[in-house]
C-alpha cells in the first residue's frame, strides 16, 4: 500500500509504504524459503506448531525468536521460574560487571600512587645528584633531600 492521490492515483510519497502480510497465502514449504522474509513469515506462521523453529544456523535472529517463542508458552509457574532465575543471572551479571570495573579504578589508582612516588623518588635523586655535582655540602643535600648517608655516597 502506498500514500496516493484519491482523484489522480498519484503516489504521494516515495519513502514510505505499507505491505500487509496474509499468511494464509503465504504456502512455503521450508524447503522452498530462500530470502530472510522467507525465513521469517514462515517461522512465524508455524511458530504454535513448531518445537523448534526452522532455519536456526541462517541467522542468529532466528535463536532469539525460537527461545521468545518458548517463553511464550511457558505456563505461569514455568514463567515464574524462569524470570526469577533471569533475574538471578543478570543480578550476577551486574555484581561482576560493578566489581571489575571497581578494581579497575582500585588498580589504575594504586598505580598512579605507586608511579607517582617512584616519580619523586627519581626526582629526589636527580636533585641530590645535581646538588653533588655543583659542590653543596653532604649535610644540606641530607636536609633537603630526606636521602640517607649511603643514598647520598651511591650517586
Amino acid at each position: 500500500m502506498v500514500i496516493a492521490d484519491r482523484e489522480t492515483g498519484e503516489q504521494k510519497s516515495r519513502n514510505f509504504r505499507e505491505i500487509f502480510i496474509e499468511f494464509p497465502l503465504f504456502n512455503k514449504t521450508e524447503a522452498e524459503c530462500e530470502t530472510p522474509l522467507d525465513y521469517w513469515l514462515y517461522n512465524l506462521k508455524h511458530m504454535e506448531q513448531l518445537e523448534h523453529l526452522s532455519f536456526k544456523g541462517q541467522k542468529a535472529l532466528f535463536n532469539r525468536l525460537e527461545e521468545l517463542a518458548r517463553i511464550a508458552n511457558m505456563n505461569k509457574k514455568e514463567r515464574a521460574e524462569y524470570e526469577a532465575a533471569l533475574k538471578i543471572y543478570r543480578d550476577n551479571e551486574n555484581v561482576v560487571t560493578t566489581a571489575r570495573r571497581e578494581g579497575i579504578q582500585i588498580g589504575e589508582k594504586r598505580g598512579l600512587e605507586k608511579g607517582r612516588a617512584e616519580g619523586r623518588a627519581e626526582g629526589i635523586l636527580i636533585t641530590a645528584r645535581l646538588m653533588k655535582q655543583n659542590g653543596i655540602s653532604f649535610e644540606q643535600i641530607k636536609l633537603c633531600t630526606g636521602l640517607s648517608d649511603e643514598e647520598i655516597e651511591n650517586l
